[in-house]
């Protein structure tokens, strides 16, 4: 009997690495695809911790910023339901990314515990909660302006195009300044401290990686965990450099932002106590996955 050796492209597991913080946002995006029709998305989009059932830190902005933005929009938004669809949208795009892989799909024991591991884990950073702030403030203007005006994408297709330009030129104009700056923000204890987000040799960028102490609730202990934060911000750059580029040259993906107030994701207040009962603490451990879990079917 022959015995040959296998040339197989797919893999047999996703790496990942333990001591990887592997941080994770959710955005409001404004361009649809088959599987992200309603586009709230996970960036980085990284599959490999949710594959192996190891946590991710969920990172969410800062709730006493956006309400001030609320008020001054008579917006606020559903962030249970939010979140639900960005992670229905993750799982969907980690389920295909992983039959292109490995030939499989994702393994439903190991979601939930990815989703229970993440739900465990906490840890402050400064820069990733402003980050993710501004790109949610950011949107509610862009939507604020283009509700207000009765903007629609068909009749209104050039002023609607540019305000949406122009709020990618906003989010790739503050994350071009961060890399530039070459400046990171960490806490220590109870100090804010700078670190470095590359180093440049001989006009070569380095990505750096940073350790910041996290908190397990499962076994009452902190330790400490890297992850790189300009692959983060290149990451959001690439996308919003991409989404401009795409409203330059077709209209026929980008979404009705409508579409966000129809499914009551974001939603209309009319004063402070209105927002601040609609803008409930983000708490992601709240959100069903199993519920999810069986709505996918996926596995």
């Amino acid at each position: 009997m022959l015995f040959f050796k296998s040339n197989s492209k797919y893999l047999n597991k996703l790496r990942t690495h333990k001591r990887d913080l592997a941080p994770m946002g959710f955005y409001f995006d404004i361009i649809s695809t088959d599987i992200f029709q309603i586009p709230i998305l996970p960036i980085p989009m990284r599959i490999d911790k949710l594959s192996n059932g190891e946590p991710t830190l969920l990172i969410t902005p800062n709730r006493e910023k956006l309400e001030k933005v609320f008020k001054r929009f008579n917006l606020t938004i559903n962030f249970h339901l939010f979140y639900t669809i960005g992670i229905k949208n993750l799982l969907n795009y980690a389920n295909l990314k992983q039959k292109e892989l490995t030939l499989r799909g994702l393994d439903s024991d190991k979601i939930r515990k990815w989703w229970e591991a993440s739900n465990n884990i906490s840890a402050f950073n400064p820069d990733l909660d402003e980050s993710f702030t501004f790109i949610t403030s950011q949107f509610l203007k862009t939507y604020s302006y283009i509700d207000k005006n009765n903007l629609d994408p068909t009749q209104n297709k050039d002023e609607y195009k540019n305000k949406l330009i122009e709020y990618c030129d906003s989010i790739i104009k503050y994350f071009r300044n961060k890399i530039e700056k070459n400046i990171f923000f960490i806490k220590n204890e109870e100090k804010i401290e700078m670190e470095k987000l590359y180093l440049e040799r001989k006009q070569k960028y380095y990505p750096l990686a940073i350790k910041i102490p996290v908190y397990d609730l499962a076994t009452n202990s902190t330790s400490e965990m890297g992850f790189v934060p300009y692959l983060i911000y290149d990451d959001l750059l690439d996308s919003f450099c991409y989404n401009k580029k795409l409203l330059k040259t077709d209209m026929d993906d980008t979404i009705n932002l409508k579409v966000y107030e129809d499914n009551e994701i974001i939603i209309r207040t009319f004063n402070i106590d209105d927002i601040r009962t609609k803008s409930s603490k983000i708490e992601l451990k709240n959100i069903n996955i199993k519920e999810i879990l069986n709505g996918l079917k996926i596995y």
